[in-house]
């Protein structure tokens, strides 16, 4: 009896084994089977969300972890913003949250854009008006000869003028316009800037470029030049245009992992669109994507990153250009938020700004 026994057990265990898989597996079928879909209806647009000091993200059962090629320096500033947003939303009662993990303290925060830039990238500032409007002209200390009939305009973002400036050897000028954004104020200064500006200057020696909104209004206002019976630039720069009443599947994919522009620390539901104003026939378009490419339209930079919220806008806008017959230079960023060279310390910035600056002297006469 004893020895029968004992050559039946191996036998017996793996019935045994074979019998709890399929419990398992029914059990998991009954689960799925019983699963109410409105619980995934009634899901939040916007889960909970944890930071952790490493830079992983946490979003209920999803984890993140922080870009894997991105350079130390962008991971530092990344991790940074992250944190600061999480306690701020904490603080707030929102749905966000920061933790400190053993080992890894928060990162030390850096100096702002501004600051910063001027002292990685020496250049002469200086405030004036150009056709009634204000602006800040960044030069070189000496600019070469070959760059003398070169200008270029920005919109938005002193860091980006001041690179440009200091890594192209050329004449920046940003222009100051009204609204602080994508708006037909903002529209009309950058045309009396560049009308002020041909006086003095043929239009393919001048640049023009700008970083989210304006971005933007840089790619709106070339639309409209001809309507105001005013040639092309020579070149563009169009960086991560914001997203108006498009705003394109990255818009969702990407909130809560873009620095920039993620609402998941307010705890409300990504921009759904449709609330751009109307424009009437003879404005400015309201958005990057509306309107038709013009004949004759500049050779155009593209910049954003695989975090940015923004970077549908690049993409579909880099199409529609190369679809007109436009020599456009698409730039994406491994694990780069919105705006990202916003932060000039980052050795990404100074690459996409180096790119972006010798396009201009590739380009411009």
């Amino acid at each position: 009896m004893t020895r029968l026994i004992a050559r039946s057990t191996p036998c017996a265990l793996l019935a045994a084994f074979v019998l709890a898989c399929w419990l398992l597996a029914a059990q998991s079928q009954t689960t799925i089977q019983k699963l109410d879909p409105a619980v995934l209806a009634d899901a939040p647009t916007v889960p909970q969300m944890v930071v952790d000091s490493d830079g992983t993200l946490h979003f209920g059962p999803r984890t993140v972890p922080p870009p894997a090629l991105e350079s130390p320096e962008a991971r530092r500033s990344y991790t940074r913003q992250m944190l600061q947003r999480a306690q701020t939303s904490a603080g707030r009662g929102g749905l966000a949250s920061a933790r400190i993990l053993e080992g890894n303290p928060a990162p030390a925060a850096v100096g702002g854009s501004k600051e910063t830039a001027l002292k990685i990238y020496p250049v002469v500032e200086e405030g004036q008006k150009i056709g009634g409007v204000g602006v800040t002209v960044y030069s070189p200390k000496t600019i070469p000869a070959k760059n003398r009939n070169k200008l270029v305009m920005e919109f938005q973002m002193d860091a980006e003028a001041i690179a440009v400036a200091s890594l192209g050897q050329l004449k920046v000028i940003k222009v100051n316009y009204r609204g602080g954004g994508p708006s037909i104020p903002g529209n009309e200064d950058i045309v009396a800037v560049y009308r002020e500006l041909l006086k003095t200057h043929k239009p393919k020696n001048i640049g023009m470029f700008g970083a989210s909104g304006g971005c933007t209004l840089a790619q709106t206002t070339i639309l409209w030049l001809p309507q105001q019976k005013l040639p092309l630039p020579g070149a563009v720069g169009l960086g991560t245009c914001s997203g108006g009443s498009n705003p394109g599947d990255a818009r969702y994919t990407l909130n809560g992992l873009d620095a920039g522009l993620s609402s998941a620390f307010s705890g409300q539901a990504p921009y759904r669109g449709g609330n751009a104003p109307a424009r009437r026939p003879g404005e400015p378009p309201a958005t990057a994507l509306d309107g038709d490419i013009p004949k004759g339209y500049p050779p155009a930079f593209l910049l954003a990153g695989t975090r940015d919220m923004c970077l549908s806008q690049t993409a579909l806008l880099h199409r529609k250009l190369r679809n007109a017959g436009v020599e456009a230079d698409l730039n994406v960023f491994e694990g780069m938020w919105h705006y990202f060279w916003e932060d000039p310390a980052l050795p990404e910035s100074r690459e996409a700004m180096t790119a972006l600056a010798n396009f201009f002297n590739r380009h411009l006469l």
